[in-house]
């Protein structure tokens, strides 16, 4: 339970720290597509949609953005993959993250 509760919080912590720049980028009328990316502003950690291991399914995470292969450090949608290659992250009116 306890570890569970710090890679809960570790994750809320970089999301939180992720989205202090993503707002900068993602907006109702600008929203990020399959093969867009952001990129934090030291450039260490990238957004973006991503599938693993050539699957069909995608999902949004954050990784490192110069480490090879790539390590995910967080992913949005782990429950719920998105199998719609036309799928889009945006904020809406009200600030909710949708996908």
């Amino acid at each position: 339970m306890r570890k569970k509760r710090i890679v809960f919080f570790a994750s809320l912590l970089l999301f939180t720290i992720f989205l202090k720049f993503c707002f900068a980028g993602i907006t109702t009328e600008n929203p990020l597509s399959i093969g867009q990316t952001l990129s934090s502003p030291n450039g260490v950690y990238e957004l973006g949609f991503f599938s693993p291991n050539n699957s069909q399914n995608l999902y949004v995470g954050i990784w490192f953005k110069d480490i090879t292969p790539r390590t995910v450090v967080w992913v949005a949608n782990r429950e719920s993959p998105v199998t719609d290659p036309t799928a889009r992250l945006t904020i809406s009116s009200n600030g909710s993250l949708l996908l």
